[in-house]
């Protein structure tokens, strides 16, 4: 199941970025790298300074330990971290793991994707997934989603990350709106109410997809 690591950051040039993401991920070091990393700008986010995420994406721990192997000693990545400085603030990042759930019968094209992100505080994840599979079952949405496993958060309640995405904000929200309201959904929020709570959400929109 593909594992990664999600960084927040307040970009301040996000020209200046994509153009250093750009020259690492066509370097000699970027070409080796087993991952892919997605960046996407956050479109509402609450009162976070955080404008963008950059979620770097690995196949296994195994790859991303080769991966970071390769990173150690380059100079590619020496020059994009400099660079970088000048442009990006570090707001924080947590390490997340796919639970292989996926819901909605939704076909997402990575480049324009548009995605809710509800940050989920899980108690009960087996429950959860249950409850979530059954929804689906009942009410199959058009919008497409999965969930994540979230580790290594610092001290955030946020076990639990449910991505939710569509190729644009009208698809998303109108989506949404109908998957929340009937019987189905009720019976959904019936099944979770004691095993989740939501700490969080925010929308973002695919900027660019880098690697492999």
């Amino acid at each position: 199941m593909p594992v990664g690591i999600v960084y927040s950051l307040e970009v301040h040039d996000p020209q200046a970025f994509i153009a250093s993401m750009t020259k690492y991920w066509n370097s000699e070091t970027g070409q080796k790298n087993l991952g892919y990393a997605i960046v996407r700008q956050i479109v509402s986010g609450g009162e976070s300074s955080a404008s963008h995420t950059v979620a770097d994406v690995y196949p296994s721990y195994a790859a991303w330990d080769k991966s970071t192997a390769i990173n150690a000693n380059s100079e590619e990545l020496a020059i994009f971290a400099a660079e970088t400085r000048e442009s990006v603030s570090f707001v924080g990042s947590s390490i997340f793991e796919f639970t292989g759930v996926v819901v909605g019968k939704g076909e997402v094209e990575t480049g324009p994707a548009m995605t809710m992100i509800y940050q989920l505080s899980v108690s009960d994840p087996e429950t959860y997934a249950t409850a979530l599979k059954r929804f689906d079952e009942a009410a199959p949405s058009e919008n497409l989603s999965g969930l994540f496993q979230i580790r290594g958060a610092g001290e955030s309640d946020i076990t639990h990350v449910l991505s939710i995405s569509a190729n644009s904000m009208a698809d998303l929200m109108g989506n949404l709106k109908k998957d929340q309201t009937g019987s189905a959904f009720e019976s959904f929020i019936d099944d979770v109410s004691s095993t989740r709570s939501v700490v969080g959400t925010f929308v973002t929109a695919d900027v660019a997809v880098f690697g492999n």
